[in-house]
């Protein structure tokens, strides 16, 4: 299983834009390979309605890493059965620019 957070914006046919400055993309991808886990995400995040930038985080996760986190492991073992999960944690737009 593979851990990516990718920045995303919405695309100009999507519900969203408009409304939503951005997004990062927190995705859960059942891949053997980090390759093959942002190609996955990337597709599926294009589905979904966003465009999908550049990669923030990405690294190889199990299931041992989210014991005590419930929500993360519920999203890691949804991934297991659906292959890819992706929560988005949005910013409208307008919304100011973090510099720190």
């Amino acid at each position: 299983m593979q851990f990516l957070s990718i920045l995303v914006h919405p695309r100009t046919d999507s519900d969203d834009y408009g409304v939503v400055d951005g997004a990062y993309a927190a995705c859960w991808v059942n891949e053997p390979t980090l390759e093959l886990a942002e190609a996955a995400a990337r597709a599926f995040l294009e589905a979904s309605g966003w465009d999908a930038e550049e990669v923030e985080e990405a690294y190889s996760v199990n299931r041992e890493r989210y014991l005590e986190q419930e929500r993360s492991l519920s999203l890691f073992d949804q991934a297991l059965t659906d292959g890819v999960v992706v929560t988005l944690h949005t910013w409208p737009v307008g919304a100011p620019e973090d510099d720190s």
